[in-house]
């Protein structure tokens, strides 16, 4: 009972809750009863509600299908048409429109698709026909690269044609027959459409940059072949001149067909450049340029192809001029092959030289060296061309005149012209400015004058061929030529337009310097030529050194002589005074000489005084043509110097005054330009020899004959002791040297 007390005072309020749980316990079992009845009354009217929801679900998931299954024809539909589609264009070989598809497929229709098992298979197809298709293209583009190859000739003849018109050259003769029309462009011999198909197939399919490097590899082998110069192989041996004339007329259509090919590769590039982006860049043309001039290399390479004659080698310019021309308008840096034009120019000047120089001589073998007679100015302005106005017009105020120079003078100046003219043709359309086009033309033109003129006037002035006559004239040609060679600097001028206003420095730039060596080898064949005829002349010299008859008249041969030297003289009045008066002192030195050699002569052995008056009036015809002065301005005194030691020689025979020169004569110096080793020489002369005796009346002078022999040789005893004194005071090595001068001149 306690511990009822003790639980009832602490759980009260448990017993409490347990109790209303009781209640609640009847409570639920109560409601439960009542669910339980509902439920049975709920799952009893719900049966035909849940038969009618399943059949509901049913259909709705049917309906689902279907429409997926619509959904998934109406993706596959338009994939099987494009697939169907692609075969088609495969088959007519629109390969543009086929990648396209071919995009379409891979990137659009076909990845909604790819659980499908047909859509694998399609996918698996795509590389292999974007592969069949690349092939193809790349095939279209190597036939495309094979017609261009073929055709660039054709193209850049073409585009040459257009560009001919700014030259203002007539180039049929070059290039040959001019096309139907020269308004066409490369698009009109080429269809392009294969490149530009090729460019966007392979841009459809990301591989652009591998296209443009395949191509520019393809075209690098072109330009390997198109930029190396093929020469035609031929044998040159046994041909005529009409094959030689048909073989070099095939090489310069080879030429111009190489660099018509050239212009044609690099049109074609140009035209890629404006019509597609980024196949061609303007960096690709420049290495494709530097690659041909690199392969051009020096021009020479078609000079050793026959291109040697003057208008060969114009053409040849005219060519390059052209082709520059034309590549010029299509962008490309073209002054590295003017400046080899440049160079080529003076190989043309060297080959016009050399045609020249033929030309000069058939100038020289057809004069007559004879001077001109003019009868009109008109005729004189005709003859001189531009040598005109150098002619000093108050020297021929009346006409007829005489003018000193030949033939040879216009002749040569006419060739001048002709050569000026044929050297500005090449000078032209260079790219050079008027004075660098006046400074070429008058740098061949001094070339040619001091050159190849001089050259050939030293040739005709040597040729044995010629006389004296013709030595002189061809001197006075040449002083001429020198004289009026300024009026070329004048020409020069009027055909380049540059003026000069200096005509010193003009003559100064041709003339001072030039035919220097012609005149001076015109002054030595002058005097040769003169010396050689007074050799023929006193050949003719036939002295009786035993003659007793008495002449007071020179010899015959010194009569000719002497009208010889004075007839020839007359023609010296147009030489140069120096010249004139050289070779009149070389005249006189040389009959001085003669004369000399010819008395003391050591095969001589006897003379008479009969035969010295026969000399002596030699001697004395000669001086008086020294007197009379035979070329205007020589001196008399160096005319008469010569010959001064055979005049006191004959003198101080003829005078006797043997005493006073050996009394006045000192070792080591000559009195009056005698020697006494020679005059006791000439002395002994005199002597009987081989008990021959001669008379000497003159010597005698009314004493018997025996006595003036021991007189005379006395005389020559003192003049020989005199030479042994002389040589005594000399050195040895001197005296030896004056021993052999006298026996030379013995």
């Amino acid at each position: 009972k306690d511990i009822e007390v003790m639980c009832s005072y602490h759980y009260q309020g448990f017993i409490d809750c347990v109790k209303e749980l009781l209640k609640v316990q009847f409570m639920v079992k109560t409601l439960q009863g009542k669910i339980s009845g509902i439920d049975e009354h709920i799952q009893s009217s719900s049966v035909e509600l849940l038969q009618s929801h399943q059949s509901l679900i049913a259909h709705r998931l049917e309906l689902k299908n279907m429409a997926l299954t619509i959904q998934a024809v109406k993706l596959c539909i338009p994939v099987l048409d494009l697939y169907n589609k692609l075969k088609k264009e495969m088959s007519n070989k629109n390969y543009y429109s086929a990648i396209k598809i071919l995009g379409h497929l891979e990137h659009t229709h076909l990845p909604p698709i790819r659980s499908f098992s047909f859509a694998n298979i399609m996918n698996q197809q795509i590389p292999k026909t974007r592969q069949t298709i690349k092939d193809v293209s790349r095939c279209d583009m190597k036939e495309f690269l094979k017609s261009i190859r073929e055709m660039s000739p054709d193209i850049g003849l073409n585009a040459m044609w257009q560009a001919q018109g700014a030259l203002c050259i007539p180039m049929e003769s070059i290039l040959g027959r001019k096309p139907t029309s020269t308004e066409d462009g490369p698009l009109d011999f080429i269809n392009f459409a294969p490149i530009y198909y090729c460019l966007h197939i392979y841009s459809v399919i990301g591989e652009k940059a591998d296209f443009a490097r395949e191509y520019h590899a393809d075209r690098r082998l072109q330009a390997d072949l198109t930029f190396k110069y093929e020469p035609r192989s031929y044998q040159s041996s046994g041909m005529s001149s009409e094959q030689r004339e048909d073989i070099e007329k095939d090489e310069a259509k080879n030429i111009i067909r190489f660099f018509s090919g050239v212009v044609g590769f690099f049109v074609i590039e140009n035209t890629l450049l404006h019509t597609t982006e980024g196949l061609v860049t303007n960096a690709k043309i420049d290495e494709l340029w530097n690659h041909f001039l690199n392969s051009l290399g020096s021009l020479d390479q078609f000079l050793l192809y026959k291109l040697d004659k003057p208008q060969q080698l114009l053409d040849f310019k005219l060519l390059l001029v052209l082709f520059c021309q034309t590549l010029a308008g299509y962008e490309l840096n073209v002054s590295k092959l003017y400046k080899q034009l440049i160079d080529l120019y003076q190989k043309y000047c060297d080959s016009l030289q050399k045609v020249w120089k033929q030309k000069f001589r058939s100038v020289f073998d057809q004069d007559n060296y004879s001077p001109l007679t003019v009868d009109s100015d008109i005729a004189l302005q005709n003859l001189m061309g531009c040598a005109y106005n150098a002619i000093d017009k108050s020297l021929y105020a009346s006409f007829p005149v005489h003018l000193p120079f030949s033939n040879l003078v216009p002749e040569i100046f006419r060739l001048m012209e002709e050569y000026i003219d044929s050297s500005l043709q090449f000078a032209t359309h260079l790219d050079l400015s008027q004075t660098e086009v006046d400074d070429l033309v008058r740098k061949s033109t001094n070339e040619l004058l001091t050159k190849t003129l001089n050259e050939s006037l030293l040739e005709l002035i040597k040729k044995d061929r010629l006389v004296l006559s013709q030595i002189v004239q061809i001197s006075i040609n040449t002083t001429f030529l020198q004289r009026y060679s300024f009026c070329m600097e004048t020409f020069v001028s009027s055909k380049t337009g540059c003026t000069v206003s200096d005509t010193t420095r003009a003559r100064d730039l041709y003339g001072l310097k030039m035919f220097v060596k012609v005149k001076e080898e015109a002054k030595t064949r002058i005097h040769a030529k003169l010396i050689e005829k007074i050799d023929e002349f006193f050949e003719l010299s036939r002295y009786n050194w035993m003659t007793t008859e008495p002449r007071e008249y020179p010899s015959d041969y010194m009569n000719d002589l002497l009208i010889y030297l004075k007839n020839t003289f007359k023609t010296f009045t147009q030489l140069e005074q120096h010249v004139a008066i050289g070779a009149c002192e070389a005249a006189g030195n040389h009959i001085s000489k003669k004369l000399y050699d010819t008395f003391v002569d050591p095969t001589i052995t006897q003379m008479t005084k009969v035969a010295l008056d026969t000399l002596d009036q030699d001697v004395i015809a000669y001086e008086g043509f020294a007197l009379d002065q035979p070329v205007t301005g020589v001196s008399e005194i160096k005319l008469l110097i010569p010959i001064q030691s055979l005049r006191n020689l004959i003198n101080m025979i003829k005078q006797g005054e043997y005493d006073k020169y050996i009394a006045e004569y000192q070792p080591g110096q000559r009195t009056k330009t005698v020697d006494p080793d020679v005059l006791a020489s000439i002395l002994e002369r005199f002597l009987p020899k081989e008990r021959q005796r001669f008379s000497f009346k003159a010597f005698t002078q009314n004493k018997n004959e025996k006595e003036m022999n021991q007189l005379l040789e006395a005389v020559i005893k003192k003049l020989r002791s005199l030479e042994q004194s002389s040589e005594g005071s000399l050195t040895p090595t001197l005296a030896i040297k004056k021993r052999t001068a006298s026996n030379l001149n013995l």
